[in-house]
């Protein structure tokens, strides 16, 4: 993308957790279940497509101001946590994985745009590059449930009603626990008359660093 950018967790035990198709194409990042004291997961995370992302995590995946419908965040999860095991969690974070600018995907997209104030471009409809800034972390095997806190200069939950934040869940797959979340970016290519307009939205563009916790007992 040149310098342009892009572009739930319920509780492990009493609530379901998602479970996720096998993708032999992925590359994990795994924590060492060794180590209680990391400080950061790998600098390589991956990376898929926006299908893959709704494959993973479902329609309940993509929500209205980031999040999914049971947003998983510290307070949450830690109410969880005590009602069903009757004591506090033990908190491991925050960690943070940085998720470069990943390609394009789709592409020639056809949006239309709201502008946010006074901010170019104008509203109106646009073909767009769309970029899915995608974290997928395993956690260690003792962990009981986990969320992705924040997202520094977050994008957009749902880039087609530019509903402005990102989305995150607490997955399962093969017995394998996972942190997962994205936002999405877009560059406003051209409008309807075919003007060349190389707008990024939500700016800035570049690397995203998203910062996640887990509980275990």
């Amino acid at each position: 993308m040149k310098n342009f950018l892009m572009p739930a967790m319920a509780l492990f035990v009493a609530i379901s957790a998602i479970s996720c198709s096998n993708n032999n194409d992925s590359i994990e990042n795994s924590i060492d279940q060794s180590t209680e004291t990391f400080a950061r997961s790998s600098d390589s995370p991956q990376i898929e497509s926006n299908d893959f992302t709704k494959t993973l995590l479902g329609k309940d995946f993509i929500t209205n101001y980031g999040g999914t419908i049971t947003r998983n965040n510290k307070e949450k999860a830690i109410a969880d946590f005590k009602a069903i095991y009757q004591k506090a969690p033990v908190i491991h974070g925050p960690y943070t994985i940085s998720v470069p600018t990943p390609s394009p995907g789709p592409t020639e997209q056809k949006v239309t745009y709201a502008q946010v104030g006074n901010t170019y471009p104008a509203s109106g409809v646009y073909f767009a590059d769309v970029y899915n800034y995608f974290m997928k972390v395993q956690l260690p095997s003792n962990a009981v449930t986990g969320w992705v806190e924040s997202i520094d200069n977050p994008g957009y939950a749902n880039y087609t009603t530019q509903a402005a934040g990102f989305n995150q869940s607490f997955a399962t797959e093969n017995g394998n626990k996972f942190v997962v979340g994205n936002t999405y970016t877009m560059v406003l290519k051209y409008n309807m008359v075919g003007q060349l307009i190389n707008a990024v939205v939500p700016a800035p563009s570049g690397a995203k660093t998203f910062t996640y916790f887990y509980l275990t007992t």
